[in-house]
């Protein structure tokens, strides 16, 4: 393409890791073996990007630490080598020992910097945070490297300032690549239901529902239910996995698994403490929260989002480990393992994203948002059973049962779809903003809201002044009906009408003792009275404010008027045919027969 930055858009089980390995391949006959450099958002993704691309790859966070490092050795090379060439004695045994160092030196800061002709590919691309894709893809420029961002716009975003891939994407429209056959779905109709999914298409919850992979439910159930699913499949030899979009019930669906694992005699029921309170013993699946290059196995080290197998208990707290899926022990410290080791049977969408199972059991509540459903029910190959939580209670622990009402899994699905929850970048919020700000119809609603704040005093006044008694007054005010009352009485007014004057005979047309709401009531008689003053005529364009909202006149404050008007120039600039303002027309008093 000729660009420095370029996107590929992979949604989930479009293989993008595979379509990444032919581009190592195809950018290395051109550029030569090393030219590719894969990094992740975390080491377990860049290990697993590196075993399917062939190549050394690391984790965006360390990547950057150690480029960071190149100018300071950059310095320490230049010195070194000013030293050297004024150095008296070449020969000596200490002028070598400086060459020996320049060279390591040399070999450091090629190993931290980008050269011209080489590519980095960025997987997950929506996940890193903007911040560290703009020093990344600094990093590039400047040595003459080229970016390749991949990810999926749809999936889950940075835990930092983030939104940058999808500004990139939304940026270049249709000139965007993006892998479309989705391959991971055993089955075809799945293919095509998550890609509808994806665009929160409401036809995709018609698929799930036809073929049975939606249940519904309360909570208690609901876990019970993913549990009993989970382990039969597991008992079927196959590989699962038990989501959830919080970690309180990520904690419950493991106790459970534990404890069914203890049950049948697979995990030993003693074992050690681990983060959040749980216990792991001999047999249980572990998964380690914290990269540490100290803890060795072999030619790795313990990554966050390693998974293993527990080997041993050890009496002062430790754990012997058996990585799941390859090669390779160690022994995880009796710190690291009270901090940062977690049992490994369910899991949040969030530390899911990038995985594959035969199948996944997932959790949905009115609380998920879009990007953590995609996840979540992207997973598995074979099935993505979504499990509702149809009475969802937000605090359960002061809740009460039965007190909160029961929706139908159709509807918090479709609520989940419209709940999107992916972050835009500053550029987008800020075009967001400007756009919400010159929108007429949300300058109409603040011009009404501060003319209701304004006028407040004044129609209380008035109608205190209308002879209605105290008590009606009081019930007035507390009316639903009271806001529209008070936009007819500025209809009115708009139409040139005294409603100050008028009002007083409107309350003794008739009594309003038998009124069930006297507010109505009045908003009824204001309104026929103005209709049948004005006889039908339109407002003046004047007292109108963009074609619908009635001007509001009388007020005199500085800081109201100006806020008002401010709104009413940018309504109008917010619509093109509006017609020219007129001078109001004046007001008169109707007569009430």
């Amino acid at each position: 393409s000729g660009r420095s930055v370029d996107v590929l858009v992979g949604p989930a089980g479009t293989g993008k890791t595979t379509a990444m390995a032919g581009l190592r391949a195809a950018w290395e006959t051109v550029h030569g073996p090393a030219s590719v450099v894969g990094l992740a958002p975390s080491a377990a993704a860049a290990q697993a990007l590196g075993d399917e691309l062939g190549i050394d790859t690391e984790n965006t966070v360390k990547w950057l630490t150690e480029w960071r490092r190149v100018p300071a050795l950059s310095e320490r090379r230049r010195r070194l080598a000013l030293n050297l060439a004024r150095h008296a004695h070449p020969a000596s045994l200490h002028a070598s020992r400086l060459r020996a160092e320049l060279r390591d030196l040399d070999r450091a800061i090629a190993e931290r910097r980008l050269s011209a002709g080489q590519l980095m590919i960025v997987d997950e691309a929506s996940l890193a945070g903007t911040f560290q894709l703009d020093e990344l893809v600094s990093a590039a420029t400047g040595a003459g490297a080229k970016v390749v961002l991949v990810g999926d716009w749809a999936q889950l975003g940075s835990i930092e300032a983030g939104g940058a891939f999808s500004l990139l994407v939304r940026d270049r429209g249709a000139e965007v690549p993006e892998l479309t056959d989705v391959r991971r779905f055993q089955a075809d109709w799945e293919k095509e239901a998550s890609i509808k999914l994806r665009r929160a298409d409401p036809r995709a919850i018609d698929d799930y529902e036809s073929h049975g992979r939606v249940f519904a439910g309360n909570r208690d159930a609901l876990l019970d239910k993913v549990y009993a699913a989970w382990r039969a499949d597991v008992a079927a030899g196959k590989s699962s996995l038990m989501l959830a979009g919080d970690l309180a019930t990520v904690a419950e669906l493991n106790r459970r698994a534990r404890a069914g694992r203890v049950e049948i005699g697979v995990v030993s029921e003693v074992g050690v403490d681990l983060a959040g309170g749980q216990i792991a013993g001999v047999g249980d699946e572990v998964i380690t929260r914290q990269n540490d290059r100290r803890l060795t196995t072999g030619k790795g080290w313990v990554r966050n989002g390693d998974r293993w197998s527990v080997s041993s208990v050890r009496a002062d707290g430790s754990l012997s480990v058996r990585r799941l899926g390859g090669s390779g022990s160690v022994v995880l410290p009796a710190a690291y393992v009270a901090q940062d080791v977690e049992l490994a049977y369910a899991t949040t969408a969030t530390r899911a994203q990038g995985r594959t199972v035969d199948t996944a059991h997932a959790m949905v509540s009115p609380a998920t948002v879009r990007e953590v459903l995609y996840v979540a029910a992207t997973r598995g190959r074979e099935s993505n059973i979504l499990y509702v939580d149809t009475s969802y209670d937000p605090d359960p622990a002061t809740g009460h049962d039965g007190a909160v009402a029961r929706q139908a899994a159709r509807d918090v699905l479709s609520e989940v779809l419209a709940n999107e929850g992916s972050e835009l970048s500053a550029h987008e919020t800020l075009e967001r903003a400007q756009r919400q700000a010159d929108d007429p119809s949300r300058l109409a609603a603040e011009y009404e809201t501060i003319i209701r704040v304004a006028q407040q005093e004044r129609w209380d006044r008035v109608l205190r002044r209308s002879g209605l008694p105290a008590a009606c007054v009081e019930e007035v005010r507390q009316s639903e009906a009271y806001g529209p009352l008070m936009v007819a009485f500025r209809r009115a007014e708009a139409c040139g009408l005294d409603v100050e004057a008028a009002l007083p005979r409107l309350v003794r047309m008739r009594s309003l003792e038998d009124a069930n709401d006297i507010a109505a009531l009045l908003h009824y008689r204001v309104g026929r009275w103005a209709s049948m003053v004005v006889n039908g005529r339109s407002w003046p364009p004047a007292r109108v404010i963009g074609g619908a909202v009635p001007r509001v006149i009388g007020i005199t404050h500085p800081d109201v008027v100006r806020a008002l008007t401010e709104r009413q120039h940018a309504v109008h600039r917010g619509i093109p045919e509006h017609p020219a303002e007129e001078e109001p027309a004046h007001s008169h008093t109707a007569e009430i027969g």
